[in-house]
């Protein structure tokens, strides 16, 4: 869509205008003194922006939106604190790959000296390079954190960044502009260049791989949700189970062949071993996901991803095929494949029997059997079109590794850097179109954002708060007890939960897992946000690195 008109605009105007043409509806910030040009904007179509209550929110909320839509999440700030208050929710969209752009004023330039502190209100010499350690790397192998001079490079910069920070594989990118530059006028073209098309691709190799290979195994992240038809139709043909990483939960879930626990347990990660070829897809087979590269993995491994040089760092590759994930490469190697003799790819993994016997036996244990009755609630109880968010916590571990994954971007789990406090923001995203969000948290991470409570109801989101009341940061208690150390730091006074949520007009029950599923359908009821609270205690599951030496265990 071109918004090239001869009416003159200001350069706030101007990129509204830019995101809504690249199907941007909604952004998220908060007003401040600096920033106030794009809350001046009234321009039919423009992305509506929702405030928040804090600035780490606004990017944690449009992480939600992004990781639920695969779309273009903006937070708009305003100069110094305001940016740097986004870094930790920045840190972990960049980290998890999504797309993602935080929008800050700087200080006017008109009477200030580049690289010179003057003491101008919220001031910095260089406010970009906050955000350069944690950027995402262009094209041109800069990180996507600029500050412009000027209303062109303001308009320019933005281009630039839509383009790089929605390529495979995606990521997070800063732009600043000075205060008085957003209210400059600006009247050039906003039209955003497309992204050029990616070279093919010769899979032949890969398919000689597949052809010799009779047990193989698939490794899925989060960078493969646009080929999920793909993945599922390639693993039914090759007979070839799927690992899905905590990013890639859900994706290739309609294959018979789709495995609904983790690697970290044994019957899973028995089965990566025993597999004689291992295809890595749209993951960076990060530590969390492999327990720091401990896992036996199978003689031969190939890459297809934008970046296996991610791979490539921690693990010994075979093939690797650097490119975008898309159908078109998996239809010509699907096309390929069915032309060859395809009667040695056996059925060598009972994945159904695998699913139900290791769930079971994680149910029997004294570690997994309240855990495994919190997850099985909600699997029960929360649609398939929900939307389901967890903060790092006891409750959040299981859920993410542990809830059956119906479909691709129905979970978001903050692995990527691992942020406690992500949930309840993050939720404002996922849930602003109107779409049934379930928020897992506990008690110490959500109290990062309890301001946000008053998002929820401002906007009636909803969004079914599931709270797990331990008294305190129960994982790090946990640790402590592992490393046989005192329990310090980990115990928190909590608030009147009743009251509090009874403060800001939020419906309020106490669950128990016994009542759970029937809870969590009757808050799905109710008209804008509420809260649940569960307090029966819960045991980490083997995904969390205190528990990892037990995966030999029973």
């Amino acid at each position: 869509m071109s918004y090239c008109s001869s009416v003159t605009h200001t350069v706030a105007d101007a990129i509204l205008r830019i995101l809504a043409s690249h199907g941007v509806r909604y952004a998220f910030g908060i007003p401040g003194v600096h920033n106030l040009a794009f809350w001046k904007s009234d321009l039919p179509g423009a992305p509506r922006i929702i405030s928040v209550r804090h600035e780490q929110s606004a990017v944690y909320a449009a992480d939600g939106i992004a990781r639920a839509t695969g779309g273009l999440g903006v937070a708009l700030t305003t100069t110094g604190p305001g940016a740097a208050n986004t870094l930790g929710a920045f840190g972990e969209a960049s980290i998890s790959r999504s797309p993602l752009l935080v929008i800050s004023s700087e200080a006017p330039i008109a009477s200030r000296t580049p690289g010179i502190y003057r003491g101008y209100l919220h001031e910095m010499t260089d406010q970009a390079s906050l955000f350069t350690p944690l950027a995402k790397v262009g094209e041109s192998g800069a990180p996507l954190a600029k500050s412009a001079s000027n209303s062109m490079e303001a308009i320019e910069f933005l281009k630039e960044m839509i383009v790089e920070i929605t390529k495979a594989p995606s990521g997070a990118g800063y732009l600043g502009i000075p205060a008085d530059i957003l209210s400059a006028s600006f009247d050039g073209d906003l039209d955003v260049p497309k992204p050029p098309s990616t070279k093919p691709i010769n899979v032949e190799s890969l398919a000689e791989a597949f052809k010799d290979s009779k047990r193989i195994i698939f490794w899925v992240g989060g960078g493969a949700t646009e080929v999920d038809r793909e993945i599922t139709e390639l693993s039914e043909l090759l007979k070839a189970p799927i690992i899905t990483t905590f990013a890639g939960r859900g994706i290739g879930s309609p294959s018979r062949y789709s495995l609904q626990v983790p690697v970290h347990e044994k019957e899973v990660s028995e089965l990566l071993a025993s597999a004689d070829l291992l295809i890595i897809m749209g993951s960076q087979f990060d530590g969390m996901n492999t327990k720091n590269w401990t896992l036996k993995l199978p003689e031969k491994i190939a890459v297809i991803d934008a970046a296996p040089e991610l791979i490539e760092r921690n693990s010994p590759v075979d093939i690797s095929l650097k490119t975008d994930l898309e159908p078109r490469l998996f239809e010509t190697l699907l096309n390929l494949l069915k032309t060859k003799e395809v009667s040695g790819w056996n059925e060598w993994a009972e994945v159904a029997s695998i699913n139900q016997s290791a769930r079971a036996r994680i149910s029997s244990t004294p570690e997994g059997k309240s855990g495994m009755r919190l997850v099985d609630a909600i699997d029960r109880s929360w649609p398939l079109e929900g939307r389901i968010v967890l903060d790092m916590c006891i409750a959040g571990y299981w859920s993410g590794g542990y809830l059956q994954g119906k479909r691709a971007r129905r979970i978001a789990y903050p692995v990527g850097w691992g942020t406690l406090g992500f949930a309840l923001p993050t939720s404002i995203g996922a849930a602003i179109d109107g779409t049934q969000t379930l928020v897992v948290a506990g008690d110490g991470g959500i109290a990062f954002a309890l301001a946000e409570l008053a998002t929820l109801v401002q906007e009636s989101l909803p969004v079914t708060i599931l709270l797990h009341d331990d008294g305190g940061y129960g994982m790090l208690r946990y640790d402590q007890k592992v490393m046989n150390a005192a329990e310090r730091g980990v115990d928190l006074v909590n608030p009147d939960w009743r009251l509090l949520s009874e403060s800001f007009g939020i419906r309020f029950k106490e669950t128990t897992l016994d009542s759970l599923t029937n809870d969590l359908m009757e808050a799905q009821k109710i008209k804008g946000p509420n809260l649940l609270i569960l307090r029966e205690p819960l045991s980490p599951p083997r995904t969390t690195s205190p528990r990892w030496r037990e995966s030999e265990a029973n």
